[in-house]
C-alpha cells in the first residue's frame, strides 16, 4: 500500500512539472496578455515648431499644446494610438508690440491651416517602434502622412517619445506654403517642410487581461 501511494504522488508531480515545462508559467503568460493605455500628461508634454520663410530664409517659432491623446500596447506589441493638437493654442516667439498676435492669426487663416474652420489637427497612429512613429494627421481636412523618428521609452508606470522631425504640408494645398503668383512676390512664402521638436510624456492608465 506504502508502495502504490509513493509511485501515486511521484506521478502527479512528475505531470505537474510537465504541465509547467510545456505551458510555461501562469506568471509569464499573463504578462504577454496584459493590455495597458497610457494616457497623455498634456501639462508635462511639450510640442514646439519653427517655419522658414523662402524668400530671405528668416524664421518664426513658438509652440503648440497636445490637447489629449492616448497610446495601447498588449504586452510589447502596439495595438492603437491617436492624439490632439489644439491649433488655437499657437504661440509664437514674438511680443505684442513685435505683432504676435499678427503672426498668429496668419498661421490660423484660410491661408495656412484654417483654424476656424478646422481648430483640430488629428493624428492617428499607424505604427511604433523604438526609433519612429508612423502617423497619419489630419490637417485642414487633409491627410498628411508623417514618419516621425523618435527615441521611444516604455515601462510599465510611463512611455515617453523625444524627436526632431519635419512635417511636409504640401498635401493641404494651402496658399500659405506655395510660391505666389503675383509678379516680385513669387518668394513670399512659408516653406511647407515646418520643423518640429517633440516631447512627448503618457502615464499608464491601466492594466488588464
Amino acid at each position: 500500500m506504502m508502495k502504490r501511494r509513493l509511485f501515486y504522488a511521484a506521478s502527479l508531480a512528475f505531470i505537474a512539472f510537465g504541465m509547467t515545462a510545456c505551458g510555461g508559467s501562469t506568471e509569464s503568460a499573463t504578462e504577454e496578455n496584459l493590455s495597458v493605455t497610457y494616457q497623455l500628461d498634456a501639462t508635462a508634454s511639450t510640442l514646439k515648431w519653427k517655419g522658414t520663410y523662402a524668400g530671405d530664409g528668416h524664421t518664426h517659432n513658438g509652440t503648440v499644446k497636445i490637447s489629449e491623446g492616448s497610446i495601447s500596447y498588449k504586452g510589447d506589441a502596439f495595438e492603437t494610438g491617436s492624439f490632439t493638437v489644439d491649433m488655437k493654442t499657437i504661440e509664437n516667439e514674438l511680443t505684442p508690440e513685435e505683432g504676435a498676435g499678427d503672426l498668429n492669426e496668419s498661421i490660423m487663416g484660410e491661408g495656412l491651416f484654417n483654424a476656424a474652420q478646422f481648430p483640430n489637427v488629428e493624428v492617428k497612429i499607424n505604427s511604433i517602434s523604438d526609433k519612429e512613429i508612423d502617423a497619419t494627421l489630419k490637417v485642414a481636412g487633409k491627410e498628411v502622412p508623417a514618419k516621425i523618428p523618435v527615441k521611444i521609452k516604455k515601462t510599465d508606470k510611463e512611455l515617453t517619445a523625444k524627436g526632431k522631425f519635419t512635417i511636409d504640408f504640401s498635401a493641404i494645398d494651402a496658399e500659405g506654403f506655395k510660391p505666389s503668383t503675383e509678379k516680385g512676390k513669387e518668394t513670399q512664402y512659408i516653406k511647407p517642410g515646418v520643423d518640429f521638436e517633440l516631447n512627448l510624456i503618457l502615464k499608464a492608465e491601466s492594466a488588464k487581461e
